[in-house]
């Protein structure tokens, strides 16, 4: 056997060891923090996604116009998350929510595997490495959900990791990188709007190589941004996406008064203090670079992950879904400025530490009350309304029913074919929250509404409200109360009833 190949094996061998050591160090700490990812899926939206993959299987075609609701048939609509959605029905139509339990916890792990290589990278000590994953992993009990999001989370922590790693190469960019970023980015594109964000994070670095006049590297970045995009049109519908998500991003405001994902940032909610934790570190750590001599302070070469995470947490503040961006960012950051502050081994073993022990304590006490609802939660969802109306399909099935958009999902799910929701989670019902939030203002507007919607059944949310509440907005000379539990109350007109054998 030839001398090269093994002196190729002396050196791969060794580094293969070391690799398997620290996937096995990364699984072994992800299993002490496994409680943080194994939170019930609530995701009320996963099931008009069900509907939609259900229709794209059937029609092999992908839908334009909706089909689920009877308030806006035929309205142009299009299902950008498409993939996303069929990956979610076929699993659990293989193995149910336990089954799509598995694949959340899965894609929490590939999400912080980028964020791992980078500290890795950077040889931050094992304690500092330990201490920002489970702080990482007590974030992220506050979107530890089934969604499409959880994708653009890994791809925007693997952009992030390429384009630090090779800010200072020199190389110019090969068709094999182009193309790699083309297909990544199309297969993101198709999955959820998010991919913006990794656009954004290429063109933020094509900015900063081109202020600092490193024009190799502006090149580069430039050419992979615009493989990315040409990549992002790859997709059913072509402009669609940015279509959807620019709609969003104008909405922003209008869905804050409705929708608490898209409200500034809340300091207050206990599955929020670990990001609160973040800001408080991030101001310290700013604190300690005004504080050192220049000398100590992080060369400019770092500069671009320090201003991004300042730039995220900003607009953390005033919208909240951004908070798992600026996590990553900021552990990824934070990893560069302890190695550039060069903090000595003991005090960085005892902040870890407690750090650590903290985010320890916080994980578990916040999984411990949910144990018994997992793998899927859905105490705040209609069900046994549901069950009850599908067993008077006969005398109920021609009513036109209202219901609050977070139920619209799981009721044309549960009860199809025959049931059409007034509406659901998806964007084009955005204008329907705001006329049920200015009915809701008054008896005689909430009546109003009823009517000109020619509404016969109303499943309402049983928010315990009071006799008088019932009374004034549900009067008795007009609606009969057929159904209730603590989670729903069913009203249904006394004109419509006649005949029905209710």
């Amino acid at each position: 056997m030839p001398k090269g190949l093994f002196a190729s094996a002396s050196f791969i061998l060794p580094n293969l060891k070391q690799q398997i050591k620290g996937w096995l160090f990364y699984f072994l700490l992800f299993i002490v923090a496994l409680p943080a990812f194994l939170i019930p899926i609530r995701n009320p939206d996963l099931f008009w996604g069900f509907s939609s993959a259900r229709w794209i299987l059937l029609h092999h075609s992908f839908p334009r116009t909706d089909f689920l609701s009877w308030t806006k048939p035929q309205t142009p609509w299009i299902d950008f998350e498409w993939l996303s959605h069929l990956l979610f029905f076929s699993l659990y139509r293989i193995g149910g929510w336990k089954a799509l339990l598995v694949l959340k916890v899965f894609l929490f792990f590939l999400a912080w595997i980028p964020i791992g290589l980078f500290l890795e990278r950077r040889h931050i000590e094992k304690s500092v490495t330990v201490g920002a994953f489970l702080l990482w992993a007590a974030s992220s009990i506050s979107h530890s959900d089934l969604r499409p999001e959880l994708f653009s989370l890994i791809f925007f922590a693997w952009i992030f990791l390429v384009l630090t790693q090779e800010r200072e190469g020199l190389s110019p960019p090969t068709w094999t990188s182009l193309f790699g970023f083309a297909c990544l980015f199309s297969f993101w594109a198709n999955l959820h709007a998010g991919f913006i964000f990794g656009e954004a994070l290429i063109f933020f670095y094509a900015v900063f190589h081109l202020l600092y006049k490193n024009i190799s590297q502006f090149k580069k970045t430039v050419f992979w941004g615009l493989s990315a995009l040409l990549g992002t049109l790859i997709n059913p519908y072509v402009l669609g996406p940015y279509q959807a998500a620019l709609a969003h991003l104008r909405e922003q405001k209008f869905l804050s008064q409705f929708i608490a994902e898209w409200k500034p940032f809340n300091f207050s909610p206990p599955s929020h203090w670990p990001t609160d934790l973040a800001f408080v570190l991030l101001f310290l750590a700013a604190m300690a670079m005004i504080g050192y001599k220049p000398a100590q302070v992080p060369s400019k070469k770092f500069l671009p992950e320090i201003l991004l995470t300042l730039l995220l947490s900003l607009l953390t503040l005033k919208h909240r879904r951004i908070a798992p961006y600026f996590i990553i960012a900021f552990l990824m950051a934070g990893g560069t400025w302890i190695r550039e502050m060069r903090f000595k081994k003991e005090r960085l073993l005892k902040g870890s530490f407690i750090l650590s022990l903290c985010s320890l304590i916080f994980i578990w006490s916040f999984w411990t009350p949910t144990i018994q609802k997992i793998p899927f939660d859905g105490a705040l969802l209609p069900e046994k309304a549901t069950l009850f109306i599908s067993q008077g399909t006969p005398a109920l099935q021609r009513l036109r029913f209202y219901n609050p958009w977070e139920w619209g999902g799981y009721l044309g799910w549960k009860l199809r074919p025959w049931f059409k929701p007034y509406c659901d989670g998806r964007y084009i019902f955005h204008d329907l929250l705001f006329q049920q939030k200015k009915a809701l203002q008054s008896p005689n507007s909430w009546q109003n509404f009823l009517d000109s919607q020619n509404i016969n059944a109303a499943l309402i949310p049983n928010l315990k409200q009071s006799d008088s509440w019932i009374s004034s907005f549900m009067p008795k000379n007009k609606w009969v109360l057929l159904y209730w539990d603590k989670t729903t109350l069913l009203f249904a007109r006394k004109t419509t009833l006649q005949g029905r054998g209710l």
